[in-house]
């Protein structure tokens, strides 16, 4: 008789082990089909990415720098990081008001005249607008933002002859809520 009860204690024991490892596995197939969910977004966002290298939704067609989607899409990232890895960064918006018939031959060659002045590829060019260009200038000070600036506007002077207007802010010295500091900058150039 003792026996026969040892026996079914351990049957129960076996029987309990064998329904925690039942649940257990099942924990383990639903991570692995996260995962592999997971996994699948990863890659799809890495081919629209390198679907759309090159194309007007990255490059703006025109000028041939940064679209307009994709350069407030680096501006906000990379405000994200600033904010969360405590870096400086600078943001310059360079407007052409003039339209004549000349605008289109200018505003390409202020956009080849932008990426010159600039760190590729630390910092970035992009077309915000018909007539507005935004720079990103990455871990940099507000003293050496305004630098970049005075080059801009020498290099302006010296190679275009075209008035433009300029505005700038630093992040975190002169604001620190993105969108603040774009409703500025937008005010300053208009």
């Amino acid at each position: 008789m003792e026996e026969k009860r040892e026996l079914l204690e351990k049957i129960k024991m076996l029987e309990d082990q064998l329904e925690y490892y039942k649940a257990r596995e099942a924990q383990m197939e639903q991570l692995i089909r996260e995962y592999n969910e997971f996994i699948r977004k990863q890659f799809e966002i890495y081919d629209e990415f390198v679907r759309d290298i090159g194309t007007s939704r990255i490059i703006d067609p025109l000028t041939r720098v940064y679209s307009a989607e994709h350069i407030s899409k680096l501006i906000a990232y990379y405000h994200q990081r600033a904010f969360e890895d405590n870096r400086s960064y600078g943001l310059i918006l360079v407007r052409l008001p003039q339209r004549d018939e000349n605008f289109e031959a200018n505003l390409l060659a202020l956009a080849k005249l932008l990426k010159t002045v600039v760190r590729v590829p630390m910092d970035s060019v992009g077309r915000l607008s018909e007539d507005t260009f935004a720079i990103l200038l990455t871990e940099i000070s507000k003293e050496n933002t305004l630098k970049v600036i005075d080059r801009i506007k020498s290099s302006i002077e010296l190679h275009l002859s075209v008035p433009v207007k300029v505005s700038f802010r630093s992040y975190p010295e002169d604001v620190s809520n993105l969108e603040e500091m774009m409703r500025e900058l937008y005010a300053e150039v208009s």
